[in-house]
């Protein structure tokens, strides 16, 4: 498996890659776009300061009764004067050069670009300096303005074409500064950004971490705990009500589990116990006639219990965990419990004059054969110890339009209280009466439980008029 596969997925890391990464392109547009709009800004000013020298200079040149004159004094524009020689500028008459900027002396073969173009246009282009240094030369044709102070003009038109250059160095330094400070505030923003995005995403996942602190202290082994919270965050609440419940059901099934242990050893203990005694009896009193005559008896009783006892163990055990392969199939009623009257014969001989079936033959179910002769051999077993042996069981079935409904009804001294009623279901559970008899272990309505959860079924009990103990079973008529 690749390192990719091994490394866990991270809803924190995923959220601030996210997260900063469309803040990031956002803000690298919104940069870019700045940054493209200031250069073009700068570019533009710089073309501007061009186009506004030249506009100076076309006026400095006058057409005097078809004589042209260009009246340029360097102490005010120094730029083109021998000293500086960082500007250029040059004049034509037509095609004529007609006058050179003092700059361009100290370059005595180099001349600005000349370019055909209609009359009052002009056009900028990227021009190497007669100094080798890189600029942009602005060229224009224009025509000389007419003197005002001669009050009589030639018809005569004299054409002009002015070049102007001027180096991009300074231009090209404040465009790299731009630039520059451009990428920089992009990666600190970058950097800012995804430092927020953390602080924000970690202050949003607090309630997270602070339910997974609190899980890391909870101890169901311990009294009962819940996970509480001082404040509610909706996305949180419902993760919380369902631990909760999942907290709330371990803690029950362990507390179940303890007490099944618990039930378990003290239903091993007492023929355990008994054996030992047996065993030490004989053992200390070998010639004991009486002993010897009843031990292999007592021994083979005692074995058996014990054998009952985990038999009934283990089917619950696999009544409890789906173990058991379900086999549905049409069974008429009335035959099985007939069938389960004969299985319980043994154990209670009076059992068909004490059994009022009032089931008919037209009940016809669909369910697993043995699960349901399993619950009903345990229910009427159940009912045949715990009632009144001078009163009748009632056993009866209801088809409505979606269940039958299986009743047994059996007289008792009292009635239950609503806890015995929901603890009769519970693995090793016994009332007082049944305490003393070694035959009950109190497992057979536990493993009624079971196999009504396992088949979809639905055991109730309850009590009726007069001192009787009501057990409903619910079988759905369509188990799909």
């Amino acid at each position: 498996m690749s390192q990719q596969q091994n490394k866990n997925h991270s809803i924190k890391r995923k959220l601030v890659n996210n997260i900063s990464a469309v803040l990031s392109v956002i803000l690298f547009t919104i940069f870019l776009t700045v940054d493209l709009s200031v250069d073009t800004w700068v570019e533009d000013q710089f073309n501007q300061s061009l186009t506004n020298k030249a506009n100076y200079l076309k006026t400095l040149v006058e057409d005097d009764n078809n004589v042209v004159e260009f009246d340029f004094a360097g102490e005010f524009m120094s730029e083109y004067e021998k000293a500086d020689a960082s500007e250029f500028y040059q004049l034509w008459h037509g095609s004529d050069v007609f006058e050179r900027s003092d700059s361009l002396e100290l370059y005595k073969d180099a001349n600005l670009p000349f370019l055909e173009m209609p009359i009052n246009e002009s056009k900028i282009i990227d021009y190497e300096l007669p100094n080798g240094r890189d600029g942009r030369a602005l060229i224009s044709h224009f025509v000389a303005q007419k003197d005002d102070r001669n009050p009589t003009h030639s018809a005569v038109f004299n054409t002009m074409t002015l070049a102007i250059a001027a180096p991009t160095s300074e231009l090209n330094k404040v465009l790299i500064i731009i630039d520059v400070v451009f990428i920089l505030t992009c990666v600190f923003g970058v950097f800012g950004v995804r430092y927020l995005v953390t602080r924000i995403v970690n202050k949003g996942l607090y309630p997270l971490h602070n339910l997974n602190d609190q899980i890391k202290l909870l101890d169901i082994t311990g009294v009962a705990q819940t996970i509480e919270s001082d404040f509610k965050v909706e996305e949180i609440e419902p993760i919380r009500n369902e631990l909760n419940k999942f907290i709330t059901v371990n803690q029950q099934l362990y507390s179940n589990e303890k007490r099944l242990t618990s039930d378990i050893a003290h239903e091993l203990k007492t023929p355990i116990a008994e054996l030992i005694s047996l065993s030490e009896v004989a053992l200390r009193y070998p010639n004991d006639k009486r002993i010897s005559d009843t031990y292999t008896s007592d021994i083979l009783s005692i074995s058996q219990r014990m054998k009952t006892i985990v038999n009934n163990l283990l089917l619950l055990q696999r009544s409890s965990n789906s173990a058991i392969e379900l086999n549905t199939q049409n069974i008429i009623l009335n035959n099985l419990v007939n069938q389960s009257i004969n299985e319980l014969a043994f154990k209670h001989p009076k059992i068909k004059e004490r059994l009022n079936n009032l089931i008919t033959n037209k009940v016809v179910i669909i369910a697993d054969e043995f699960s349901l002769n399993t619950i009903l051999c345990n229910l009427i077993d159940n009912a045949l110890f715990y009632g009144l042996t001078n009163e009748p069981i009632q056993l009866s079935a209801l088809n409505d339009n979606q269940n039958t409904i299986i009743s047994l009804s059996n007289k008792v001294t009292a009635p239950l209280n609503d806890e015995q009623l929901k603890a009769i279901f519970d693995p090793l559970y016994q009332l007082d009466s049944s305490r003393t008899n070694n035959q009950r272990h109190g497992l057979g309505l536990s493993i009624v439980q079971s196999l009504c959860n396992l088949n979809g079924f639905k055991i109730e009990a309850k009590n009726t008029n007069k001192n009787t103990l009501t057990l409903n079973l619910t079988i759905p008529l369509n188990l799909d």
